[in-house]
């Protein structure tokens, strides 16, 4: 199935000669999950990335639906 990936904040320099205007055009596996995902593309679970689609932010066993615009970002700390 395909999906788009947009990555946001630091994920963007995890892959090389990322476009922001297109994101990643991506074709995985039928079934995969959020966590498919995340080793894909060699980010981490733990912190990892806020994975957010249609408005809503993804557990890591949520499977994702082809076609689909997902989004990416930077966990971030602070207090």
């Amino acid at each position: 199935m395909k999906i788009t990936v947009k990555l946001f904040g630091e994920l963007k320099r995890k892959i090389p000669d990322y476009r922001p205007d297109r994101g990643l055009e991506m074709d995985i596996p039928e079934g995969s999950k959020v966590a498919d995902l995340l080793a894909l593309l060699g980010i981490p679970t733990s912190p990892g990335a806020t994975v957010i689609m249609e408005g809503r932010v993804l557990p890591l066993e949520e499977k994702l639906i082809n076609g689909s615009l997902i989004n990416l970002f930077h966990v971030m700390y602070g207090g």
